[in-house]
């Protein structure tokens, strides 16, 4: 039976345990009616069983489909639907069974703490109380029932509704308080993978991180996708700017020239620090022209950035290097002749973009 239950989807699951509810429900109005112990015709049984099962029904279908109603909505009017047919049922038959059957509703409350906000719990605990005790007063309009008798039983039940109440309440609590703290670890997770795969300084995707998608770039390539360009960067005389005006410059300077870089590539693509002042392009979809025209921005932005005021002339220069992957080849490879075509831009005099062979 247990395997069964797994390999149902849960919407069957859901489907299968209301059906079993709606049959529990008609077995016990069908044995109070034979045993004679509801208080109404067989019609009135059979047309009271027939909009309580469809109600529930029509609630199922609801929180499954994508309409208005849907959410915790559903989840409220299902737990009043539940315990207002519980209360309408329990009416109905004489006192000996009725407080057996006024417990249900209880459980309704606990389904309500389980699934809703505070309020909403409150709201199903005090219409279950209301419908209950207007028909006691009902009952008494009617004549023919022991009024003290059902005044006792409308104190219990008022009693037993107050204390599930508080019952629910630290249950609402207690699940408001696991939530904020499984949000509290999903925001801890999130960071954590967010420190995992980026530089602290710059913000920009870390060396790990890019061998990763350099990876999966190639992969793709080798299957058919188109290919991807890389552009290997070092900004020119970086040593200097530290040298001269301090590291926290330096620092300043790597994270505007991060911002340039960022800003002249597409969403696709991708933007890594891989150690001090050397950056890595991943071009995805893009050709060595392409590529060119990226670096050509990258180094007109870096040109106009300002260093310090201490130095409103000086110039950060950028020297480029690029390569585009080849179907085969290793990604050490692709990287190697990026950096050879970025060792070539620097022995010709620094700001320049060289495409390697």
């Amino acid at each position: 039976m247990s395997a069964v239950i797994d390999a149902m989807n849960p919407r069957s699951t859901r489907l299968v345990l209301v059906l079993c509810v709606i049959g529990m429900f008609a077995t016990l109005c069908i044995g109070l009616v034979e045993d004679g112990l509801l208080l109404a015709t067989v019609s009135a049984a059979v047309l009271l069983l027939g909009v309580w099962s469809a109600g529930l029904l029509g609630l199922m279908l609801a929180g499954e489909n994508d309409s208005w109603l849907s959410g915790d909505s559903v989840i409220f009017i299902t737990a009043l639907w539940c315990n207002l047919g519980a209360v309408i049922t329990a009416l109905l038959v004489p006192h000996s069974v009725r407080l057996l059957l006024l417990v249900v509703p209880l459980f309704g409350l606990l389904f309500a703490a389980l699934h809703l906000q505070r309020q909403q719990m409150l709201l199903v605990a005090g219409v279950t109380w209301l419908a209950y005790a207007a028909g006691v007063v009902l009952l008494s309009q009617l004549g023919g029932v022991d009024l003290q008798f059902e005044l006792l039983l409308l104190l219990a039940f008022t009693s037993m509704i107050g204390v599930m109440v508080i019952m629910a309440a630290q249950v609402t609590a207690l699940r408001t308080a696991f939530e904020r703290r499984r949000e509290s670890l999903n925001e801890a997770m999130t960071r954590l993978a967010d420190l995992a795969m980026r530089d602290e300084l710059t913000g920009l995707y870390n060396r790990r991180y890019i061998m990763d998608v350099l990876a999966r770039e190639k992969a793709l390539v080798d299957r058919g996708h188109d290919g991807f360009t890389l552009c290997y960067c070092d900004l020119d005389f970086f040593k200097q700017i530290n040298d001269r005006y301090g590291h926290q410059v330096g620092d300043q300077v790597l994270q505007d020239f991060a911002a340039v870089a960022r800003s002249v590539v597409r969403s696709a693509d991708y933007v890594a620090r891989l150690g001090g002042e050397e950056f890595l392009l991943v071009l995805s979809g893009a050709d060595a022209q392409t590529a060119h025209s990226v670096a050509r921005r990258l180094c007109e932005g870096s040109r106009v950035l300002p260093i310090t005021p201490e130095a409103p002339d000086y110039r950060l220069t950028v020297s480029i290097g690029i390569s585009s992957y080849r179907v085969g080849e290793r990604v050490e490879d692709v990287i190697q002749r990026a950096d050879r075509a970025l060792y070539t831009a620097k022995s010709m005099g620094r700001d320049r973009i060289v495409i390697g062979e």
